[in-house]
């Protein structure tokens, strides 16, 4: 199974990502009695996602996050907003087009990324609900759904 987990990160985050995570931390995955299928991503006995039945990408939580971060060089999969609309993100409210300042070229809609500040600390995980380059040309409408954030722990 953490050979699978290892594919899945190499696929959605890049080719490396899945092996620093296996290679530096401890695994433990949840299995569904049921389906037999991969359920939630424990590392270093901290939460570190969930995979998604139907995309069968693993959603981040905010310290799964934290880990993916390390091994991902600046900007990929981030979105880097506002100072003003932090308090309101951190609390797991969704980010607008218009707080956003800057974004990996590759996002694209469905995509899992780090919402981070410009100093590149994590705030909060999310899906990508536009692509980045609708993300940079509208001034309304929502960029990233939020799915965890830093204000939960």
């Amino acid at each position: 199974m953490e050979s699978i987990v290892k594919a899945i990160l190499n696929y959605q985050f890049g080719r490396g990502v899945g092996d620093n995570v296996l290679k530096n931390h401890s695994i433990n995955i949840e299995v569904s009695k049921n389906t037999g299928r991969i359920r939630r991503v424990y590392v270093d006995k901290a939460y570190f996602g969930t995979v998604n039945a139907t995309t069968g990408f693993i959603i981040l939580s905010y310290k799964g996050a934290e880990i993916v971060k390390k091994y991902l060089p600046f900007p990929k999969y981030r979105v880097v907003i506002a100072d003003n609309a932090i308090p309101f993100v951190e609390h797991g409210k969704s980010v607008f087009n218009k707080f956003v300042l800057k974004v990996d070229e590759n996002i694209l809609p469905g995509d899992i990324v780090l919402v981070v500040d410009n100093k590149d600390n994590l705030i909060a995980t999310g899906v990508a609900v536009l692509s980045a380059l609708e993300m940079k040309q509208f001034s309304v409408g929502v960029a990233v759904k939020i799915k965890d954030a830093r204000a939960f722990y």
